[in-house]
């Protein structure tokens, strides 16, 4: 499995350079931002779930890591007995109205404000919520440190950070260009992974 210094040393190999190494660093960090906000198999999740507490409105990422790193729930389904339930979504606007009613129960509504998840009633006991969400992996730091950056999408990445390094650094505009053509198939060798893995098989019709 790849890691962050891994992708930082391939980097450096491929621009024949070792004196670039926070140069190398901010440009992974760069790339990875450019494409955290896009959809892959592998920043999105309907496996992850936690368990409410009694009398506990919010819920961070002391109860699920991610829930801080959410870029967007789609849906939020509770689990209680042998039932599952998809919860409302309100904005925080309007859910503030809710929280000043102290209805304890089981929850019906939900709202995602200061990187947290707020539930309406107050949970009366434990339920298992489940989240469909789009969110940012960890971020890398130790040179140990790895995800889907530096392994699945690290030919991405990497090609994006030498775009970076070669435009604002090297100043290589032949390396930059070089870069730039192959950038595209890259990113469409995700997307199409992407939709392999989701895709049912079956032809929607289409209301027109």
């Amino acid at each position: 499995m790849g890691s962050y210094l891994d992708l930082q040393n391939s980097i450096a190999s491929d621009l024949t350079r070792d004196d670039l190494g926070s140069q190398i660093r901010g440009a992974i960090q760069d790339a990875i931002k450019q494409y955290e906000r896009q959809r892959f198999w592998f920043n999105t999740t309907r496996s992850m779930t936690f368990q409410t507490v009694a009398g506990q409105t919010a819920y961070t990422g002391a109860d699920l890591a991610q829930i801080p790193y959410a870029i967007r729930i789609d849906d939020l389904f509770l689990r209680w007995s042998t039932s599952t339930f998809p919860l409302d979504r309100e904005e925080p606007d309007k859910f503030e109205f809710l929280t000043g009613l102290p209805n304890r129960g089981k929850p019906t509504t939900w709202t995602y404000v200061d990187n947290q998840i707020m539930l309406w009633p107050i949970p009366l006991m434990a339920y298992t919520v489940r989240p469909h969400m789009h969110y940012r992996l960890t971020p890398l730091s130790a040179d140990t440190d790895s995800n889907a950056w530096t392994n699945e999408a690290e030919n991405l990445i990497r090609a994006h950070a030498k775009l970076i390094l070669y435009t604002n650094v090297v100043e290589d505009p032949e390396g930059m260009q070089r870069i730039q053509a192959e950038i595209p198939g890259l990113k469409a060798g995700l997307d199409y992974e992407t939709s392999a893995r989701s895709a049912t098989g079956r032809i929607r019709a289409t209301d027109f």
